[in-house]
């Protein structure tokens, strides 16, 4: 009973770190869902916790949150930390390139390990619950190594000065 309690504490502890984490970047401008990667981590834990307690065996609940939450929380954090902070750039420059034309972005460079990799951004489409002014993209990173990583979808308004702004 303890080491639920313990268990229990620890979460709820990593989800109010999370919910710290703001959502402006540098100097004030919004941040996307794929600069978020210790939050989005976070979060994958706790779903795991609940999917592992809720799934497994009722003798070993709390050994299942565990691993649940290690298993998706260390594959959400790993999918976000595979491409590094200029290669993110790369993908938000892609996602604003896709909004401004309205069509899909195909790119190709070398990683810094000299690794080809391929970026496909959809075209934007259109923002279920948003208004008329938001669109949301999607994309897929490929890597031969790693093989076709895909990324969160993305949902952008356009502000009033007409940038596009992560919503």
């Amino acid at each position: 009973m303890k080491l639920n309690f313990v268990c229990a504490a620890a979460l709820a502890g990593a989800m109010a770190l999370a919910s710290c984490e703001t959502t402006g970047g540098g100097y004030g401008a919004p941040r996307t869902q794929l600069s978020q990667c210790m939050r989005n981590a976070l979060v994958g834990a706790g779903i795991g916790a609940i999917a592992g307690a809720a799934i497994g065996d009722s003798d070993n609940r709390v050994e299942n949150a565990a691993i649940g939450a290690a298993v998706v929380g260390g594959g959400t954090y790993g999918v976000c930390r595979y491409l590094n902070a200029r290669e993110q750039q790369r993908v938000e420059n892609a996602y604003h390139q896709s909004l401004n034309s309205g069509q899909a972005v195909n790119e190709n460079w070398r990683s810094d390990q000299g690794a080809p990799r391929s970026l496909q951004v959809s075209s934007p489409g259109p923002a279920p619950g948003r208004g008329p002014e938001c669109r949301r993209v999607s994309a897929t990173v490929s890597d031969p190594q790693y093989g076709n990583q895909q990324l969160p979808p993305e949902t952008f308004c356009r502000a009033p000065g007409g940038q596009w702004v992560p919503a």
